[in-house]
């Protein structure tokens, strides 16, 4: 067990990027597998945004480029939006129940600074300047009255399920706002996108947890690797 820690130390020696592994990360036995987590591919997800109006449209392109979990993408506020850098901050939560903000993610690592897209960009800049409801608080996808931020089950349930219906996308009772997360996280590791950038991506705290959520794409690349090297 050792050599594996030995191994990374070498690796990181020689400034290769590497996922953090601690003895905790170890596990003997399995662990019991619940259901794949529903994703969208990246052709349902341009076909959701090319067909949604707006808030939806921006909210959806935002969820699928940045892979934000559902309560940071509508806790953001237009500060948070560095065009300059082209960046966007996560530091924020909005609660499912109350609609509350906590200034804190869901854990430290949650916390960061993601990259803006050149396609999110332009997405933001036009919402912002013809679609966007100024509110005192300045959030980016604030309710009708501009009072509070959107509530996540109506934005699932008036602006995606519907969309997907008329689409003739499946949509099992579980898909919602993560579906856009899973699949960023889905097609980043189908592309053979190194798993320590894809932790990052999702911010998640450890590399058991990314490796935990999407071990079903790891498996089917795995299988059509060695399917190819055959033939």
């Amino acid at each position: 067990m050792w050599l594996i820690f030995d191994i990374i130390a070498y690796a990181e020696k020689w400034r290769t990027l590497v996922a953090k592994v601690s003895l905790r990360d170890l596990k003997l036995g399995k662990a019991e597998k619940g259901p794949a987590a529903p994703f969208f591919t990246q052709s349902q997800v341009m076909q959701i945004i090319g067909a949604a109006k707006e808030p939806y449209k921006t909210l959806f392109a935002a969820a699928w480029y940045t892979g934000a979990r559902a309560g940071e993408l509508l806790a953001l506020t237009i500060d948070r939006l560095n065009f300059e850098r082209k960046t966007i901050r996560i530091d924020k939560t909005c609660d499912d129940n109350n609609r509350q903000i906590r200034d804190t993610t869901k854990t430290d690592e949650s916390t960061a600074t993601l990259a803006m897209p050149s396609a999110l960009e332009t997405m933001l800049r036009n919402y912002l300047q013809h679609h966007w409801k100024q509110n005192a608080a300045g959030y980016l996808f604030p309710n009708p009255n501009g009072t509070r931020p959107r509530r996540r089950d109506n934005v699932v349930k008036n602006g995606l399920k519907p969309l997907l219906r008329r689409l003739g996308i499946p949509s099992a009772a579980r898909v919602g706002l993560h579906a856009f997360r899973h699949g960023l996280a889905t097609e980043l590791v189908e592309c053979n996108v190194p798993s320590p950038i894809v932790q990052k991506q999702l911010r998640h705290a450890d590399m058991t947890t990314t490796l935990r959520i999407y071990s079903h794409v790891v498996a089917d690349t795995h299988r059509d690797v060695m399917a190819n090297f055959v033939n």
